[in-house]
């Protein structure tokens, strides 16, 4: 019902404008040729054959920020030529497993990785070397166990660290991913959406999932949100690589 008042509006407006414009020029030029009318219900049928085709189009003009932010951050952007800079959390003693698990699954697929390193400092190494480098074009994508605000403001594109905007403003883009049982703030009903507490290097994040959206930073999360749907976590680094290539080509 609402798309068929909405088809009407716009079939009225564009009588009223069809009007005015073949008046305005029978006006101009004095001529006596006669206006053809064109019945409103053909009108309406080829407005509404115009919506179905290009559907997508005109959903995207009437999408929330949210979705604008999520449509421009297509994952077309990517391919596999462009350089992966990864790094991981220290998690327990199979840290070196899960990440020759998460490399080797990417270079099989023809991923383009030449870092992956593990440690707390790993992640800001990424970030200091790239713009040590003047790195462009490049894909920074890091794994955590548990989220830091802090390791997201550091590469916001409009974030508090002077590094890494100009990372970003590089053409470099960001994937930050959690596992494990890490608290859940990428996906819509997970428990840290709305805040995540903060640590020694930095205070809390109102709204992290937003911020990251609104700073063209891509979320994954494949964790378990501290116990919450512990048989879908990953323990192992196969199903967060998995997402991360599924924003490829």
């Amino acid at each position: 019902m609402k798309k068929k008042k909405f088809l009407l509006m716009i079939s009225l407006l564009l009588i009223l404008l069809t009007t005015s414009t073949v008046n305005a020029y029978s006006l101009q030029n004095n001529t006596n040729t006669e206006e053809k009318n064109i019945p409103l219900n053909l009108m309406i049928d080829n407005i509404t054959e115009d919506y179905r085709l290009t559907n997508n189009t005109t959903h995207r003009l009437f999408t929330t920020n949210e979705e604008k932010a999520i449509i421009e951050n297509d994952s077309s952007k990517f391919d596999k030529s462009r350089p992966i800079y990864f790094a991981m959390d220290h998690v327990n003693t199979n840290d070196e497993e899960i990440r020759d698990t998460i490399v080797n699954k990417l270079k099989e697929e023809g991923f383009n990785v030449v870092s992956a390193e593990i440690g707390p400092n790993k992640m800001s190494n990424n970030t200091r070397y790239l713009y040590d480098h003047n790195i462009s074009n490049a894909i920074i994508f890091h794994l955590f166990n548990g989220v830091d605000p802090s390791t997201i403001r550091e590469l916001a594109s409009e974030g508090n660290d002077n590094r890494g905007r100009i990372v970003r403003s590089n053409g470099n883009d960001v994937v930050l991913a959690w596992f494990y049982d890490s608290v859940d703030c990428v996906n819509e009903n997970g428990s840290g959406t709305k805040y995540v507490y903060g640590s020694e290097t930095g205070p809390s994040l109102e709204n992290p999932r937003q911020y990251m959206i609104d700073n063209d930073i891509i979320g994954i999360c494949t964790s378990s949100d501290m116990g919450k749907h512990k048989e879908h976590a990953d323990y192992t680094g196969e199903k967060t690589v998995n997402e991360f290539m599924k924003l490829f080509n």
